[in-house]
Protein backbone atom coordinates (compact mmCIF):
# COMPACT_ATOMS: atom_id res chain seq x y z
CA UNK A 1 0.00 0.00 0.00
CA UNK A 2 1.13 3.55 0.06
CA UNK A 3 4.07 5.86 0.75
CA UNK A 4 4.52 9.66 1.99
CA UNK A 5 5.07 12.94 0.66
CA UNK A 6 8.24 14.77 1.26
CA UNK A 7 10.12 17.65 -0.38
CA UNK A 8 10.45 17.24 -3.70
CA UNK A 9 13.37 15.59 -4.72
CA UNK A 10 16.23 16.73 -6.98
CA UNK A 11 16.71 15.91 -10.34
CA UNK A 12 18.39 12.65 -10.82
CA UNK A 13 21.84 12.49 -12.45
CA UNK A 14 21.43 8.80 -12.94
CA UNK A 15 21.38 7.24 -16.43
CA UNK A 16 21.15 9.26 -19.27
CA UNK A 17 17.59 11.62 -20.80
CA UNK A 18 16.19 10.07 -17.46
CA UNK A 19 14.13 12.27 -14.73
CA UNK A 20 13.27 11.87 -11.32
CA UNK A 21 9.19 12.77 -10.54
CA UNK A 22 8.13 15.04 -7.83
CA UNK A 23 5.95 13.89 -6.30
CA UNK A 24 3.24 16.65 -5.63
CA UNK A 25 1.44 17.44 -2.76
CA UNK A 26 -2.24 18.93 -4.26
CA UNK A 27 -3.09 16.74 -7.42
CA UNK A 28 -6.99 17.55 -7.28
CA UNK A 29 -8.10 15.09 -5.13
CA UNK A 30 -9.49 15.85 -1.22
CA UNK A 31 -6.38 15.50 1.48
CA UNK A 32 -6.13 15.17 4.92
CA UNK A 33 -3.25 15.12 7.36
CA UNK A 34 -0.70 12.50 7.12
CA UNK A 35 -1.31 11.47 10.93
CA UNK A 36 -5.22 10.11 10.19
CA UNK A 37 -3.69 7.94 7.11
CA UNK A 38 -1.25 5.87 8.72
CA UNK A 39 2.03 8.11 8.72
CA UNK A 40 4.38 5.55 9.49
CA UNK A 41 3.19 3.24 6.52
CA UNK A 42 3.18 6.33 4.08
CA UNK A 43 6.72 7.46 5.55
CA UNK A 44 8.16 4.24 4.82
CA UNK A 45 7.05 4.08 1.42
CA UNK A 46 8.05 7.69 1.14
CA UNK A 47 11.48 6.27 1.95
CA UNK A 48 11.16 3.88 -0.90
CA UNK A 49 13.44 3.84 -4.38
CA UNK A 50 12.99 7.05 -6.66
CA UNK A 51 10.67 6.77 -10.05
CA UNK A 52 12.47 7.52 -12.90
CA UNK A 53 10.46 8.41 -15.93
CA UNK A 54 12.05 7.46 -18.84
CA UNK A 55 11.98 10.45 -22.28
CA UNK A 56 8.97 9.90 -24.41
CA UNK A 57 11.13 8.16 -27.14
CA UNK A 58 11.21 4.65 -25.20
CA UNK A 59 7.97 4.53 -25.32
CA UNK A 60 7.30 5.94 -29.20
CA UNK A 61 5.04 3.91 -31.18
CA UNK A 62 6.40 1.31 -33.36
CA UNK A 63 3.87 -0.38 -36.07
CA UNK A 64 3.73 -3.89 -35.27
CA UNK A 65 1.51 -6.70 -37.09
CA UNK A 66 -0.75 -8.33 -34.99
CA UNK A 67 -4.33 -10.03 -34.61
CA UNK A 68 -7.15 -8.54 -32.58
CA UNK A 69 -8.73 -10.32 -30.13
CA UNK A 70 -11.96 -9.91 -27.95
CA UNK A 71 -11.73 -8.88 -24.29
CA UNK A 72 -13.97 -8.94 -21.23
CA UNK A 73 -13.38 -8.80 -17.71
CA UNK A 74 -14.58 -11.49 -15.27
CA UNK A 75 -15.09 -9.51 -12.00
CA UNK A 76 -14.70 -11.58 -8.84
CA UNK A 77 -14.45 -8.66 -5.95
CA UNK A 78 -15.12 -4.91 -5.69
CA UNK A 79 -15.37 -3.02 -3.15
CA UNK A 80 -14.27 0.91 -2.38
CA UNK A 81 -10.84 1.48 0.00
CA UNK A 82 -8.86 5.23 0.19
CA UNK A 83 -6.59 5.66 -1.81
CA UNK A 84 -3.68 5.52 0.41
CA UNK A 85 -4.36 2.02 0.98
CA UNK A 86 -2.90 1.53 -2.85
CA UNK A 87 -0.48 4.09 -3.44
CA UNK A 88 1.67 6.36 -1.75
CA UNK A 89 -0.86 9.28 -1.80
CA UNK A 90 -1.86 10.71 1.64
CA UNK A 91 -5.51 10.59 0.36
CA UNK A 92 -9.11 9.87 1.37
CA UNK A 93 -9.82 9.41 -1.90
CA UNK A 94 -11.72 6.39 -3.14
CA UNK A 95 -9.80 3.31 -4.69
CA UNK A 96 -12.06 1.49 -6.60
CA UNK A 97 -10.44 -1.85 -5.34
CA UNK A 98 -10.80 -5.15 -7.83
CA UNK A 99 -9.58 -8.43 -7.80
CA UNK A 100 -10.52 -9.99 -11.54
CA UNK A 101 -9.68 -11.97 -14.45
CA UNK A 102 -9.50 -11.20 -18.34
CA UNK A 103 -10.71 -13.63 -20.49
CA UNK A 104 -9.11 -13.42 -24.05
CA UNK A 105 -10.83 -14.91 -27.12
CA UNK A 106 -8.12 -16.75 -29.52
CA UNK A 107 -8.68 -18.90 -32.44
CA UNK A 108 -6.45 -20.84 -30.47
CA UNK A 109 -8.94 -21.33 -27.72
CA UNK A 110 -10.23 -19.24 -24.33
CA UNK A 111 -7.31 -17.94 -22.35
CA UNK A 112 -7.87 -16.35 -18.79
CA UNK A 113 -5.27 -14.19 -17.44
CA UNK A 114 -4.61 -14.20 -13.61
CA UNK A 115 -7.22 -16.99 -12.96
CA UNK A 116 -8.12 -15.19 -9.32
CA UNK A 117 -10.45 -17.03 -6.91
CA UNK A 118 -10.68 -20.93 -7.09
CA UNK A 119 -14.03 -23.05 -5.47
CA UNK A 120 -11.27 -22.95 -2.14
CA UNK A 121 -11.42 -19.44 -1.19
CA UNK A 122 -12.71 -20.16 2.23
CA UNK A 123 -10.23 -22.18 3.31
CA UNK A 124 -7.49 -20.54 0.97
CA UNK A 125 -8.59 -17.45 3.70
CA UNK A 126 -7.96 -19.83 7.04
CA UNK A 127 -4.50 -20.90 5.61
CA UNK A 128 -3.79 -17.52 5.29
CA UNK A 129 -3.61 -16.62 8.75
CA UNK A 130 -4.97 -14.26 11.19
CA UNK A 131 -2.90 -11.10 9.94
CA UNK A 132 -3.83 -11.84 6.56
CA UNK A 133 -7.28 -12.51 6.61
CA UNK A 134 -7.49 -9.49 8.27
CA UNK A 135 -6.21 -7.66 4.98
CA UNK A 136 -8.07 -10.19 2.24
CA UNK A 137 -11.38 -9.72 3.84
CA UNK A 138 -14.33 -12.63 4.12
CA UNK A 139 -14.93 -14.99 1.67
CA UNK A 140 -18.02 -13.59 1.07
CA UNK A 141 -17.50 -10.38 -0.42
CA UNK A 142 -15.39 -12.95 -3.64
CA UNK A 143 -16.80 -14.75 -6.08
CA UNK A 144 -14.96 -18.25 -7.13
CA UNK A 145 -13.92 -17.56 -11.17
CA UNK A 146 -15.68 -20.80 -12.41
CA UNK A 147 -18.94 -19.07 -10.82
CA UNK A 148 -18.55 -16.05 -13.24
CA UNK A 149 -17.46 -17.83 -15.95
CA UNK A 150 -20.36 -20.19 -15.80
CA UNK A 151 -22.60 -17.04 -15.20
CA UNK A 152 -21.36 -15.42 -18.46
CA UNK A 153 -22.03 -18.82 -20.49
CA UNK A 154 -18.25 -20.46 -19.73
CA UNK A 155 -17.75 -23.80 -19.37
CA UNK A 156 -14.49 -23.69 -17.12
CA UNK A 157 -13.72 -26.99 -19.27
CA UNK A 158 -13.23 -24.74 -22.22
CA UNK A 159 -10.64 -22.32 -21.26
CA UNK A 160 -7.86 -23.90 -22.82
CA UNK A 161 -4.86 -21.70 -21.44
CA UNK A 162 -4.53 -19.83 -18.34
CA UNK A 163 -1.60 -16.90 -17.80
CA UNK A 164 -0.56 -15.22 -14.64
CA UNK A 165 1.16 -11.97 -14.13
CA UNK A 166 2.80 -13.72 -11.00
CA UNK A 167 2.12 -16.18 -8.43
CA UNK A 168 0.34 -15.04 -5.61
CA UNK A 169 -2.82 -16.33 -4.23
CA UNK A 170 -4.92 -14.10 -5.59
CA UNK A 171 -4.17 -14.56 -9.51
CA UNK A 172 -4.06 -18.32 -9.23
CA UNK A 173 -6.19 -19.18 -6.69
CA UNK A 174 -8.68 -20.93 -9.50
CA UNK A 175 -5.53 -23.36 -11.71
CA UNK A 176 -6.85 -26.18 -10.45
CA UNK A 177 -11.02 -25.40 -11.45
CA UNK A 178 -9.72 -25.17 -14.88
CA UNK A 179 -9.26 -28.95 -15.80
CA UNK A 180 -8.09 -28.54 -19.21
CA UNK A 181 -6.22 -25.40 -19.27
CA UNK A 182 -2.60 -25.52 -19.89
CA UNK A 183 -0.93 -23.31 -17.48
CA UNK A 184 1.98 -20.67 -18.66
CA UNK A 185 3.94 -18.88 -16.65
CA UNK A 186 7.46 -17.23 -16.89
CA UNK A 187 10.70 -19.19 -16.03
CA UNK A 188 11.91 -16.78 -13.15
CA UNK A 189 8.57 -16.64 -11.54
CA UNK A 190 8.02 -20.68 -11.44
CA UNK A 191 11.40 -21.04 -10.33
CA UNK A 192 11.09 -18.22 -7.47
CA UNK A 193 7.92 -20.11 -6.40
CA UNK A 194 9.70 -23.54 -6.07
CA UNK A 195 11.04 -23.52 -2.55
CA UNK A 196 8.25 -22.39 -1.15
CA UNK A 197 6.08 -24.85 1.06
CA UNK A 198 3.98 -23.07 3.89
CA UNK A 199 0.66 -22.40 3.57
CA UNK A 200 0.96 -18.56 2.83
CA UNK A 201 4.43 -17.67 2.13
CA UNK A 202 5.46 -14.09 0.25
CA UNK A 203 1.84 -14.02 -1.12
CA UNK A 204 2.31 -17.28 -2.81
CA UNK A 205 0.17 -20.33 -1.33
CA UNK A 206 2.18 -23.18 -2.99
CA UNK A 207 -1.37 -25.65 -3.22
CA UNK A 208 -2.55 -23.61 -6.17
CA UNK A 209 0.53 -24.26 -8.11
CA UNK A 210 0.69 -28.24 -7.09
CA UNK A 211 -2.91 -28.54 -8.41
CA UNK A 212 -1.86 -27.54 -11.89
CA UNK A 213 1.39 -28.94 -11.80
CA UNK A 214 1.20 -31.67 -14.61
CA UNK A 215 -0.21 -28.78 -16.66
CA UNK A 216 2.31 -26.08 -15.83
CA UNK A 217 4.68 -25.31 -18.55
CA UNK A 218 7.41 -22.32 -18.05
CA UNK A 219 8.53 -20.17 -20.59
CA UNK A 220 11.23 -17.89 -21.55
CA UNK A 221 11.54 -14.40 -23.04
CA UNK A 222 13.02 -15.31 -25.77
CA UNK A 223 11.54 -13.46 -28.56
CA UNK A 224 12.34 -10.10 -30.00
CA UNK A 225 11.94 -6.64 -28.63
CA UNK A 226 9.07 -5.80 -28.32
CA UNK A 227 7.52 -2.05 -27.42
CA UNK A 228 9.70 -0.86 -24.83
CA UNK A 229 10.50 -3.80 -23.80
CA UNK A 230 14.07 -5.73 -24.47
CA UNK A 231 12.25 -9.25 -24.95
CA UNK A 232 9.31 -10.93 -25.40
CA UNK A 233 7.35 -14.43 -25.44
CA UNK A 234 4.41 -14.23 -28.00
CA UNK A 235 2.00 -16.97 -27.24
CA UNK A 236 0.35 -17.60 -30.82
CA UNK A 237 2.70 -16.34 -33.12
CA UNK A 238 0.60 -13.72 -34.14
CA UNK A 239 0.99 -10.99 -32.08
CA UNK A 240 -2.61 -11.00 -30.45
CA UNK A 241 -1.11 -11.82 -26.86
CA UNK A 242 2.82 -10.87 -26.23
CA UNK A 243 4.13 -11.37 -22.51
CA UNK A 244 7.27 -8.91 -21.54
CA UNK A 245 9.36 -9.30 -18.39
CA UNK A 246 7.87 -6.64 -15.87
CA UNK A 247 10.26 -8.22 -12.88
CA UNK A 248 9.76 -6.20 -9.57
CA UNK A 249 6.84 -6.90 -7.29
CA UNK A 250 7.97 -10.81 -8.03
CA UNK A 251 10.98 -11.59 -9.43
CA UNK A 252 9.39 -13.17 -12.55
CA UNK A 253 6.82 -10.86 -12.86
CA UNK A 254 5.45 -10.70 -16.36
CA UNK A 255 3.32 -8.20 -17.86
CA UNK A 256 0.47 -8.62 -21.30
CA UNK A 257 0.40 -7.05 -24.24
CA UNK A 258 -2.94 -7.93 -25.98
CA UNK A 259 -4.24 -6.06 -29.03
CA UNK A 260 -7.91 -5.27 -29.21
CA UNK A 261 -10.27 -2.96 -30.06
CA UNK A 262 -7.79 -0.84 -31.81
CA UNK A 263 -5.58 -0.21 -29.23
CA UNK A 264 -2.88 -2.08 -26.67
CA UNK A 265 -4.04 -3.27 -23.49
CA UNK A 266 -0.92 -3.67 -21.26
CA UNK A 267 -1.89 -5.95 -18.20
CA UNK A 268 0.74 -4.66 -15.70
CA UNK A 269 -0.24 -7.23 -12.69
CA UNK A 270 0.53 -5.77 -9.35
CA UNK A 271 3.62 -3.50 -10.58
CA UNK A 272 1.23 -0.84 -9.20
CA UNK A 273 -2.28 -1.99 -7.22
CA UNK A 274 -3.87 1.47 -9.01
CA UNK A 275 -4.01 3.57 -11.96
CA UNK A 276 -3.19 6.37 -9.36
CA UNK A 277 0.02 4.97 -8.56
CA UNK A 278 0.50 4.83 -12.13
CA UNK A 279 -0.36 8.30 -12.70
CA UNK A 280 1.44 10.17 -9.70
CA UNK A 281 4.17 7.98 -10.06
CA UNK A 282 4.07 6.39 -6.65
CA UNK A 283 5.11 3.09 -4.81
CA UNK A 284 2.96 1.41 -2.72
CA UNK A 285 2.12 2.12 0.58
CA UNK A 286 3.43 -1.37 2.04
CA UNK A 287 6.54 -2.27 1.03
CA UNK A 288 5.59 -5.68 -0.26
CA UNK A 289 7.37 -5.83 -3.19
CA UNK A 290 10.51 -8.53 -3.98
CA UNK A 291 13.06 -5.79 -5.66
CA UNK A 292 11.89 -2.03 -5.16
CA UNK A 293 14.67 -0.62 -7.11
CA UNK A 294 13.19 -2.84 -10.13
CA UNK A 295 9.93 -1.59 -9.25
CA UNK A 296 10.65 2.04 -9.18
CA UNK A 297 11.89 1.64 -13.41
CA UNK A 298 8.82 -0.23 -14.24
CA UNK A 299 6.48 2.38 -12.73
CA UNK A 300 8.55 5.10 -14.34
CA UNK A 301 7.89 2.97 -17.95
CA UNK A 302 4.27 2.90 -16.85
CA UNK A 303 4.05 6.33 -16.28
CA UNK A 304 5.79 7.07 -19.91
CA UNK A 305 3.02 5.19 -21.53
CA UNK A 306 0.30 6.67 -20.27
CA UNK A 307 1.52 10.15 -20.32
CA UNK A 308 2.68 9.51 -24.19
CA UNK A 309 0.69 6.40 -26.15
CA UNK A 310 -2.98 7.27 -26.19
CA UNK A 311 -3.04 3.72 -27.80
CA UNK A 312 -1.77 1.87 -25.12
CA UNK A 313 -4.21 1.21 -21.85
CA UNK A 314 -2.38 0.62 -18.39
CA UNK A 315 -4.32 -1.95 -16.23
CA UNK A 316 -3.32 -2.51 -12.98
CA UNK A 317 -4.58 -5.43 -11.63
CA UNK A 318 -6.58 -4.31 -8.72
CA UNK A 319 -8.17 -1.13 -10.29
CA UNK A 320 -11.32 -1.68 -10.92
CA UNK A 321 -11.91 1.56 -12.78
CA UNK A 322 -9.31 0.32 -15.51
CA UNK A 323 -10.41 -3.22 -15.78
CA UNK A 324 -14.18 -2.20 -16.22
CA UNK A 325 -12.47 0.04 -19.45
CA UNK A 326 -13.65 -3.59 -20.68
CA UNK A 327 -17.08 -5.39 -21.23
CA UNK A 328 -17.84 -7.73 -18.61
CA UNK A 329 -18.07 -11.06 -19.96
CA UNK A 330 -21.70 -12.23 -20.34
CA UNK A 331 -23.57 -14.91 -21.68
CA UNK A 332 -23.73 -14.59 -25.99
CA UNK A 333 -21.06 -11.48 -25.79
Amino acid sequence: MPAAYGPAAAPSRRGAGAREVTRYRDSGTARVPVRVVSPALLLLAACGPAIHVPPPERVARVERPGREVELCVLMQERAVRPIWQGCAEASLAPWQFAIASVLVKHPAGLVVLDPAFGRGIESDLQRAGVVSRLAFGEARTKKPLVDVLEAAGVDPADVRYALATHVHWDHVGALGDLPNARVLIARPELEFARPLRRGMETGVMPHHLKRAKRRTFAFDFTGPPVEAFASSFDFFGDGAVVAVPMPGHTPGSTAFLVRSAGKTWLFSGDTSWTSRGVELPAHKTVPVDSDREQLAGQLGLLHAYLQHRPDVVVVPAHDATALELLPPCAPGK
